[in-house]
Protein backbone atom coordinates (compact mmCIF):
# COMPACT_ATOMS: atom_id res chain seq x y z
CA UNK A 1 0.00 0.00 0.00
CA UNK A 2 1.64 3.28 -1.04
CA UNK A 3 1.96 6.15 1.59
CA UNK A 4 4.09 8.64 0.02
CA UNK A 5 4.39 9.59 -3.63
CA UNK A 6 7.28 12.11 -4.26
CA UNK A 7 7.27 12.95 -7.40
CA UNK A 8 9.83 15.40 -9.50
CA UNK A 9 10.71 18.05 -7.24
CA UNK A 10 12.90 20.91 -8.43
CA UNK A 11 13.83 23.52 -6.21
CA UNK A 12 16.54 26.19 -6.40
CA UNK A 13 18.07 28.62 -4.59
CA UNK A 14 18.95 31.67 -6.29
CA UNK A 15 20.50 30.16 -9.36
CA UNK A 16 21.88 27.26 -7.71
CA UNK A 17 19.74 24.25 -8.43
CA UNK A 18 19.58 21.73 -5.12
CA UNK A 19 16.65 19.17 -6.12
CA UNK A 20 16.85 17.75 -9.86
CA UNK A 21 13.35 16.24 -9.88
CA UNK A 22 13.84 14.24 -7.13
CA UNK A 23 11.23 11.61 -6.86
CA UNK A 24 10.77 8.41 -4.88
CA UNK A 25 7.97 6.37 -2.97
CA UNK A 26 6.86 4.45 0.45
CA UNK A 27 5.12 1.94 0.92
CA UNK A 28 3.29 1.02 4.74
CA UNK A 29 6.05 -0.28 6.97
CA UNK A 30 8.75 1.41 5.28
CA UNK A 31 11.47 2.53 7.80
CA UNK A 32 13.38 5.25 5.39
CA UNK A 33 16.32 7.24 6.48
CA UNK A 34 17.37 9.99 3.87
CA UNK A 35 21.28 11.15 4.28
CA UNK A 36 23.01 13.45 2.16
CA UNK A 37 26.51 15.62 3.16
CA UNK A 38 25.77 18.76 4.64
CA UNK A 39 24.67 21.70 2.58
CA UNK A 40 23.20 19.89 -0.26
CA UNK A 41 19.59 19.77 0.23
CA UNK A 42 18.74 17.04 3.13
CA UNK A 43 16.69 19.35 5.10
CA UNK A 44 15.12 21.32 2.55
CA UNK A 45 13.93 18.28 0.77
CA UNK A 46 12.66 17.19 3.90
CA UNK A 47 10.63 20.64 4.67
CA UNK A 48 9.10 20.12 1.12
CA UNK A 49 8.20 16.88 2.11
CA UNK A 50 6.66 18.26 5.76
CA UNK A 51 5.22 20.67 4.06
CA UNK A 52 7.01 23.68 5.35
CA UNK A 53 8.68 24.69 2.40
CA UNK A 54 7.86 25.36 -1.42
CA UNK A 55 9.34 24.00 -5.10
CA UNK A 56 9.74 25.30 -7.99
CA UNK A 57 7.67 21.76 -9.55
CA UNK A 58 6.77 18.50 -8.34
CA UNK A 59 4.30 17.06 -6.12
CA UNK A 60 4.25 15.46 -2.82
CA UNK A 61 1.07 13.22 -2.48
CA UNK A 62 -0.02 11.45 0.68
CA UNK A 63 -2.31 8.48 0.73
CA UNK A 64 -5.96 9.95 1.31
CA UNK A 65 -6.45 9.70 5.20
CA UNK A 66 -3.49 9.01 6.59
CA UNK A 67 -2.28 10.44 9.76
CA UNK A 68 1.08 12.36 9.56
CA UNK A 69 3.13 13.28 12.59
CA UNK A 70 6.18 15.72 12.19
CA UNK A 71 8.61 15.55 14.85
CA UNK A 72 10.06 19.57 14.80
CA UNK A 73 13.24 20.26 15.99
CA UNK A 74 12.34 23.67 16.17
CA UNK A 75 8.91 22.61 18.02
CA UNK A 76 7.64 25.65 20.08
CA UNK A 77 5.61 25.63 23.25
CA UNK A 78 3.77 27.37 25.18
CA UNK A 79 6.05 27.63 28.45
CA UNK A 80 2.41 28.26 30.61
CA UNK A 81 1.15 24.84 29.23
CA UNK A 82 0.70 22.08 31.87
CA UNK A 83 3.05 19.06 30.58
CA UNK A 84 0.43 16.36 30.71
CA UNK A 85 -1.72 18.43 28.90
CA UNK A 86 0.43 19.31 25.92
CA UNK A 87 1.22 14.95 25.85
CA UNK A 88 -2.51 15.04 25.60
CA UNK A 89 -3.48 17.51 22.83
CA UNK A 90 -2.76 15.76 19.90
CA UNK A 91 -5.76 15.01 17.33
CA UNK A 92 -6.13 10.99 17.60
CA UNK A 93 -9.66 9.82 17.30
CA UNK A 94 -9.37 7.76 20.42
CA UNK A 95 -7.77 11.54 22.24
CA UNK A 96 -10.65 13.45 21.24
CA UNK A 97 -13.10 10.80 22.66
CA UNK A 98 -10.95 11.14 25.74
CA UNK A 99 -12.13 14.86 26.15
CA UNK A 100 -15.66 14.11 25.11
CA UNK A 101 -15.70 11.86 28.14
CA UNK A 102 -13.70 14.24 30.40
CA UNK A 103 -16.47 16.78 29.95
CA UNK A 104 -19.54 14.51 29.86
CA UNK A 105 -18.25 14.10 33.60
CA UNK A 106 -17.93 18.05 34.34
CA UNK A 107 -21.31 18.21 33.02
CA UNK A 108 -23.16 15.25 34.38
CA UNK A 109 -25.46 15.00 31.61
CA UNK A 110 -26.83 11.56 31.30
CA UNK A 111 -27.08 11.96 27.45
CA UNK A 112 -23.89 13.11 27.02
CA UNK A 113 -22.17 10.55 29.12
CA UNK A 114 -23.74 7.82 27.24
CA UNK A 115 -22.42 9.22 23.87
CA UNK A 116 -19.34 9.55 24.87
CA UNK A 117 -18.99 6.15 26.71
CA UNK A 118 -19.94 4.70 23.31
CA UNK A 119 -16.94 7.43 21.64
CA UNK A 120 -14.31 5.50 24.70
CA UNK A 121 -15.68 2.61 23.21
CA UNK A 122 -15.80 3.06 19.20
CA UNK A 123 -11.85 4.56 19.51
CA UNK A 124 -10.55 1.94 22.24
CA UNK A 125 -9.78 5.31 24.06
CA UNK A 126 -10.00 3.81 27.57
CA UNK A 127 -6.47 2.75 27.62
CA UNK A 128 -5.21 5.61 25.26
CA UNK A 129 -4.26 8.13 28.52
CA UNK A 130 -2.07 4.99 30.14
CA UNK A 131 -0.37 3.97 27.00
CA UNK A 132 0.85 7.99 26.64
CA UNK A 133 1.80 8.05 30.11
CA UNK A 134 4.14 4.77 29.38
CA UNK A 135 5.46 6.70 26.47
CA UNK A 136 6.38 9.72 28.37
CA UNK A 137 7.90 7.31 31.00
CA UNK A 138 10.22 5.71 28.85
CA UNK A 139 11.62 8.80 27.77
CA UNK A 140 11.91 9.81 31.56
CA UNK A 141 9.08 12.22 31.36
CA UNK A 142 6.77 11.07 34.31
CA UNK A 143 8.11 13.32 37.13
CA UNK A 144 7.33 16.27 35.20
CA UNK A 145 4.04 16.02 34.07
CA UNK A 146 1.87 18.76 36.30
CA UNK A 147 4.75 20.90 35.95
CA UNK A 148 4.50 23.87 33.41
CA UNK A 149 6.80 23.35 30.19
CA UNK A 150 8.69 26.36 30.95
CA UNK A 151 9.85 24.80 33.44
CA UNK A 152 11.55 22.13 31.47
CA UNK A 153 15.31 22.01 30.09
CA UNK A 154 15.55 22.23 26.20
CA UNK A 155 16.23 18.43 25.66
CA UNK A 156 13.02 17.83 28.07
CA UNK A 157 11.33 20.43 25.77
CA UNK A 158 12.49 17.68 22.70
CA UNK A 159 11.64 14.77 24.67
CA UNK A 160 8.20 15.99 25.29
CA UNK A 161 8.01 16.73 21.26
CA UNK A 162 8.88 13.41 20.86
CA UNK A 163 6.58 11.95 23.61
CA UNK A 164 3.33 14.00 21.98
CA UNK A 165 4.27 12.92 18.53
CA UNK A 166 4.57 9.18 19.41
CA UNK A 167 1.43 9.59 21.95
CA UNK A 168 -0.71 10.37 19.04
CA UNK A 169 -0.11 7.38 16.98
CA UNK A 170 0.40 8.99 13.44
CA UNK A 171 0.30 6.33 10.74
CA UNK A 172 3.43 7.75 8.92
CA UNK A 173 5.75 9.74 10.70
CA UNK A 174 8.81 12.50 9.59
CA UNK A 175 11.03 12.04 11.84
CA UNK A 176 14.05 14.87 12.35
CA UNK A 177 16.95 13.42 14.32
CA UNK A 178 14.73 11.64 16.83
CA UNK A 179 17.54 10.67 18.85
CA UNK A 180 18.61 13.91 20.22
CA UNK A 181 18.75 14.61 23.90
CA UNK A 182 18.19 10.28 24.46
CA UNK A 183 20.17 8.72 26.45
CA UNK A 184 21.69 4.83 25.45
CA UNK A 185 18.20 2.92 27.67
CA UNK A 186 15.52 5.49 25.55
CA UNK A 187 17.29 5.22 22.49
CA UNK A 188 16.97 1.19 22.63
CA UNK A 189 13.47 2.05 23.88
CA UNK A 190 12.71 4.10 20.87
CA UNK A 191 14.83 1.64 18.41
CA UNK A 192 11.82 -1.65 19.41
CA UNK A 193 8.57 1.18 19.67
CA UNK A 194 9.80 2.19 15.70
CA UNK A 195 11.02 -1.44 14.64
CA UNK A 196 6.86 -2.63 14.80
CA UNK A 197 5.30 -3.76 11.50
CA UNK A 198 2.67 -1.20 11.52
CA UNK A 199 4.75 1.82 11.13
CA UNK A 200 6.30 4.21 8.37
CA UNK A 201 8.75 6.33 8.58
CA UNK A 202 10.88 9.12 7.24
CA UNK A 203 13.77 10.36 9.06
CA UNK A 204 17.13 12.12 9.17
CA UNK A 205 19.52 11.61 11.63
CA UNK A 206 23.26 11.55 12.12
CA UNK A 207 23.16 8.42 14.34
CA UNK A 208 24.51 5.67 12.11
CA UNK A 209 24.40 3.15 14.53
CA UNK A 210 20.83 3.87 15.42
CA UNK A 211 19.53 3.94 11.40
CA UNK A 212 21.27 0.90 10.77
CA UNK A 213 19.50 -1.10 13.06
CA UNK A 214 16.02 0.18 12.32
CA UNK A 215 15.79 1.37 8.67
CA UNK A 216 15.04 -1.33 5.80
CA UNK A 217 15.77 1.57 3.03
CA UNK A 218 18.10 4.68 2.83
CA UNK A 219 17.59 7.37 0.19
CA UNK A 220 20.09 9.17 -0.69
CA UNK A 221 20.63 12.83 -2.21
CA UNK A 222 23.47 13.53 -3.95
CA UNK A 223 23.50 16.28 -7.26
CA UNK A 224 20.15 17.08 -6.52
CA UNK A 225 19.00 13.78 -6.93
CA UNK A 226 18.09 10.56 -5.44
CA UNK A 227 19.25 6.94 -5.62
CA UNK A 228 17.20 4.48 -3.23
CA UNK A 229 18.86 1.39 -1.48
CA UNK A 230 16.94 -1.73 0.09
CA UNK A 231 18.09 -2.04 3.09
CA UNK A 232 19.70 -1.17 6.14
CA UNK A 233 22.65 1.88 6.43
CA UNK A 234 25.58 -1.38 6.44
CA UNK A 235 23.89 -2.49 2.96
CA UNK A 236 23.63 1.12 2.14
CA UNK A 237 27.63 1.33 2.09
CA UNK A 238 28.50 -1.71 0.73
CA UNK A 239 26.34 -1.29 -2.15
CA UNK A 240 26.95 2.21 -3.20
CA UNK A 241 30.96 1.46 -2.63
CA UNK A 242 30.00 -1.11 -5.51
CA UNK A 243 28.06 0.72 -7.70
CA UNK A 244 31.34 3.83 -7.30
CA UNK A 245 33.29 0.95 -7.93
CA UNK A 246 31.54 0.47 -11.26
CA UNK A 247 31.18 3.53 -12.42
CA UNK A 248 34.69 4.61 -12.02
CA UNK A 249 35.91 1.37 -14.12
CA UNK A 250 33.52 2.29 -16.83
CA UNK A 251 35.03 5.85 -16.77
CA UNK A 252 38.43 3.78 -17.48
Amino acid sequence: MNYLSVEELVKYYGERKILSGVGFGMEKGQKTALIAKNGTGKSTLFRIIAGLDTCESGQVVFRDGIRIGFLNQDEVFDNEAIVQDVLLSGSHPALQALHAYNKALESGDNDEMQNAFELMDTHQAWEFETNSKQIAGNLKLNDLLEKKVGMLSGGQKKRLALAKLLADEPEFLLLDEPTNHLDIEMIEWLEKYLGRDNLTFLLITHDRYFLDRICNQIIELENGEIQAYSGNYSYYTEKKAERMMAESASVD
